[in-house]
Parts: C-alpha cells; structure tokens; sequence
C-alpha cells in the first residue's frame, strides 16, 4: 500500500512539475523561408506567372524537387534555405515537364547567398533561424563556363533581411 502511494506521489510530482515552456506551441515562430516574386520583364511592375515552374534544391550533387512547387502556374514562391551551409543552390524550370524521372524544361541555375543568425525561442522550441541575404546569382558562380541566363533575366533583392514570410525578399524579372 505504501508502494502505491509512493508511486502516485510520484506521478502527481512529475505531472505538476512541467512548466509553460516544456511544450512548443504550434503557433510559435519558425525559421521563415525566402520569399520570391516574378515580374514581367517588360514591365517590371507587372506581376508574371511562371508557367509550369518547378524547383530543386541541388544538395552534395543531388537534386531533390520541392514537392509543393512541382509544375505550378504562380507568381511567387516562398523556399527554405538550408541551415547547415550559407548558400544555397537551386535550379527553377520553367515549362517543366519530368521525362522517364529526369527534368526537362528550360532551367536557370539559382545561387543564394547569406549569413545565419540563430534566435533562441524558447527552451522547448529551441532556436530558428534568420538570413542576411548577401548575394543572388541567375547563374552558376562558381563555374564561369556556365554563367548562362535562361529564362531569369534579372532580378532585384527587395528585403536583405529574412525574418518573416510576410513579404516579397527577391522580385526576378522574367
């Protein structure tokens, strides 16, 4: 008997012991992705779908499609950065269409690059991220025999800083 008492003290301790911030709300800060408008060339301040874009992150010589940006007619985006490096790699299809498992589209290489800076939440939701975004290539910059333009023309970095998902950071012009 006194066993069993001992156990549900025990347990009524360890119930009531939680704290607040044992527990990460659902509603609680994330590490924002980078978001991304596309304009018109010829008339920058025109908003411009791009038809059938489809993107990947380019990752240790892989590509890994963004399931959610798979052939989609939009004029923005919004993709995560890594965090474990300060650049990242992409290529954007336009006109994509996948054949036999392999892309196929007109491409254009993405580089972005950025410092982190991690935030402390909370000790149950530990630490986001944001970006300083420095630089954004429409080409490959580390091989200059492919410094080709395709289909992203230009590009303008609106908002360097990416602490919110709540406006455009990067307007290209296509």
């Amino acid at each position: 008997m006194i066993k069993k008492s001992i156990l549900i003290s025990l347990f009524f301790l360890m119930i009531t012991s939680c704290e607040s911030d044992d527990i990460c709300p659902e509603s609680s800060q994330k590490t924002p992705r980078v978001i991304i408008t596309f304009y018109d060339i010829s008339n920058p301040e025109l908003r411009k779908d791009v038809e059938n874009l489809a993107i990947y992150r380019l990752l240790n010589g892989e590509m890994e499609i963004f399931n959610e940006i798979n052939g989609i007619n939009t004029d923005s985006i919004a993709i995560p950065l890594r965090d474990d490096e300060s650049i990242s790699n992409f290529k954007f299809y336009k006109n994509f269409t996948p054949i036999d498992n392999t892309p196929n589209g007109i491409d254009n290489h993405i580089f972005i690059d950025y410092e982190i800076n991690e935030i402390f939440i909370s000790r149950a939701c530990g630490f986001i991220n944001n970006y300083n975004i420095l630089s954004f290539y429409n080409y490959d910059p580390s091989d200059p025999s492919t410094n080709q333009v395709n289909w992203v023309l230009d590009y303008v970095i609106l908002n360097n800083l990416v602490t919110d998902e709540n406006e455009s950071h990067i307007k290209i012009l296509h």
